[in-house]
């Protein structure tokens, strides 16, 4: 959960990815951003320090979720001032109306991430997480709709960016807890 250069320059590097796949229109560059973002580990911490305690890491995660989102908007934004986006294509405009659909496959990717986690024999399965639940893409679509004065463009992909935090973080919540993550509760059956 730790604000590191290596966080940084991942959110960039995937934010500049993101936004040149969205405003190209191509699923395989923004795929590839969802690869390299790191801002699931945020999202864990969190949940981790919540469940047990632990207001540093608390801190720490929500702090980097902030800043990442920010930056992600950020960049979004630059390049958006910079290129020609002539109008907006598939990639852009489905990431503005979310659906019970996205709070689904959130949920589902957030229980898999946090049981992923916890289980190293499965670990690298963290990838096509990153994939199923979008993150930086709704970031970067915040970016580009205020780049180009359209806010409603913005608004609509900022609910869904937040879906999908909120539902990883619930899921996440629920896994953790039934690992026994929590002082409160301890499953030895799932934690091994």
């Amino acid at each position: 959960s730790r604000l590191s250069l290596n966080y940084i320059v991942l959110i960039l590097g995937s934010a500049g990815i993101a936004t040149t796949g969205l405003i190209a229109n191509s699923p395989a560059v923004i795929i590839g951003a969802m690869i390299v973002a790191p801002l699931m580990l945020p999202i864990r911490g969190t949940i981790l320090g919540t469940l047990t305690g632990n207001l540093t890491l608390i801190r720490r995660g929500v702090q980097s979720i902030a800043v990442g989102a920010l930056l992600g908007i950020g960049v979004a934004y630059l390049f958006t001032s910079i290129m020609t986006v002539p109008s907006f294509g598939s990639e852009i405009l489905s990431r503005t109306r979310p659906n019970t659909l996205d709070l689904v496959v959130a949920l589902l990717a957030g229980a898999i991430g946090a049981f992923a986690k916890s289980r190293p024999r499965i670990a690298d399965s963290l990838a096509g997480v990153a994939i199923a639940v979008a993150l930086m893409p709704p970031l970067c679509v915040v970016g580009i709709g205020l780049a180009k004065g359209d806010p409603w463009t913005s608004l609509g992909a900022l609910m869904l960016y937040v879906t999908n935090l909120v539902g990883i973080a619930l899921a996440c919540s629920v896994v953790f807890f039934v690992i026994g993550y929590s002082p409160h509760r301890r499953h030895r059956w799932l934690s091994r």
